[in-house]
């Protein structure tokens, strides 16, 4: 392994932290704002265009739950055999994590290309334009789902090698191409095929395909924390099993999150368009300020995972006191900001008083919470690295489900709207403090990976 990049098992914790957190909450932030860039071009041609990529979006979205399992999975062995200098073992992981991506992205083209239209209207798209829009956009994105999960396994790979920055660089890349042909291809401009939404999916697709493909030139050329030359191109079903084993769960915990929103727009529905506006815009608002929470927490994993791989397990658990110090501390900051001036964030997108009012309502439950969701990202995450990917699933449903759901069902019939926003704000309050009593019993340092020997070819 690469002692000038990849070794996180010496040197300053907190300089290992911010440079692995760095790149990846730029990552976050060019992804989110590829997204707001994409919704621009997409609305120029309407409400129905704009419907459409949405909700098949969210669609695509929940499948990306399998990639999120995949990805973890080979994240958490890739980083603890380098912690352990099993360096020919981590690689023969990736490959296999690689053509698990591939084997699952099949599946899930095939089944669900013929079902995207039913998909659509299990979510009560009925409009006929949306319908068919949706559906086109969806055929597409399925047709090149793989580009998805290899991306999403391949920057795994990379950053359990301590590496986030080429991961970032490939990303500007990938959505630099995107951006570029969005209007071409969706306007039909300078001779390119004038092609709607449509011309999105493809310009989607173009983009995270070439990004796939300079990874795996990095991968092959000795550029990336692991090399993928010397491996055995075959698939071994033991290691499979093995990266599903720990990444199930991780899909799991995604699959309920989403569920539960859900659940609080079917509970939100009945009070209007104006409430769900305010819903909608306050909960980008917290996907948008969250990033460095996602950042943090996404390059604790990687540290606990190659200190306990070299078996320095009070190394890894100060890495997560670090983490969560400067996490939290930051979301805090953050929060405190949110609850004093939430007019200023929620006006930057709407004018209507209405929707201001409840959002700036809204953004004052859920400010000071964010201290908790970075709590409970940052351990979840710091769990994962150790192998533990089953507890934080089990918390997630229990708090965001179990907890979050049915306080907003029983709140919101006693004391109305002001119950919906509660229940949400109690749900992360006790997420973040179930997770930390979790992490505090230590059962995650018993955790332990099974190493077999090295495969080559």
């Amino acid at each position: 392994m690469k002692k000038t990049r990849g070794d996180l098992t010496r040197g300053s914790l907190l300089r290992h932290l911010l440079q692995l957190a760095g790149p990846i909450t730029l990552s976050y932030v060019l992804q989110e704002a590829f997204n707001i860039v994409d919704m621009i071009f997409v609305g120029r041609l309407g409400a129905g265009a704009i419907a459409a990529v949405g909700v098949s979006g969210n669609l695509i979205r929940l499948i990306g739950v399998f990639s999120l399992g995949i990805s973890t999975g080979a994240g958490i062995m890739v980083a603890q055999n380098l912690g352990a200098r099993n360096l020919a073992q981590a690689e023969h992981i990736a490959m296999q994590s690689i053509l698990l991506a591939v084997f699952f992205s099949i599946g899930v083209t095939l089944v669900g290309y013929p079902l995207a239209e039913q998909g659509l209207l299990a979510v009560r798209m009925v409009d006929p334009e949306v319908l068919r829009l949706g559906t086109t956009y969806m055929h597409i994105i399925l047709a090149g789902i793989s580009t998805m999960f290899v991306s999403m396994t391949l920057g795994s790979v990379f950053r359990a090698g301590g590496d986030t920055v080429t991961p970032m660089m490939v990303l500007i890349f990938s959505t630099l191409i995107n951006i570029t042909l969005d209007p071409l291809l969706i306007f039909g401009l300078w001779g390119f095929p004038k092609l709607g939404v449509a011309g999105s999916a493809y310009a989607t697709l173009i983009g995270r395909g070439a990004g796939v493909i300079v990874l795996l030139y990095f991968c092959w050329s000795g550029r990336a924390p692991i090399s993928l030359r010397r491996v055995q191109y075959r698939a071994d079903l033991v290691e499979m099993l093995d990266i599903l084993r720990l990444g199930v769960y991780s899909s799991m915990q995604g699959f309920w999150r989403h569920i539960s929103r859900l659940g609080f727009l079917w509970v939100i529905g009945p009070y209007g368009k104006t409430v769900v506006a305010a819903y909608t815009i306050c909960m980008r608002l917290r996907i948008l300020v969250m990033n460095p929470g996602f950042g943090i927490a996404n390059a604790v994993a990687p540290l606990v995972g190659q200190n306990l791989g070299a078996n320095q397990i009070e190394r890894a658990e100060r890495s997560t006191r670090v983490a969560n110090l400067v996490g939290a501390g930051i979301m805090a900051v953050i929060g405190a900001v949110f609850f004093v001036f939430p007019q200023i964030f929620i006006r930057v997108f709407t004018t209507e008083t209405d929707v201001t009012e409840i959002g700036i309502l809204y953004l004052r439950f859920l400010a000071p919470t964010f201290g908790f969701i970075a709590f409970s990202l940052i351990l979840g995450k710091a769990l994962n690295g150790a192998g533990d990917t089953f507890s934080p699933m089990v918390i997630t449903l229990a708090a965001q489900v179990g907890i979050g759901l049915g306080l907003v069902i029983l709140l919101s019939h006693f004391i109305g709207l002001n119950g919906v926003w509660l229940g949400i704000a109690l749900s992360n309050v006790v997420q973040g403090i179930a997770m930390w009593f979790w992490y505090s019993t230590g059962r995650w340092k018993t955790i332990k990976i099974v190493k077999r020997k090295p495969k080559v070819a």
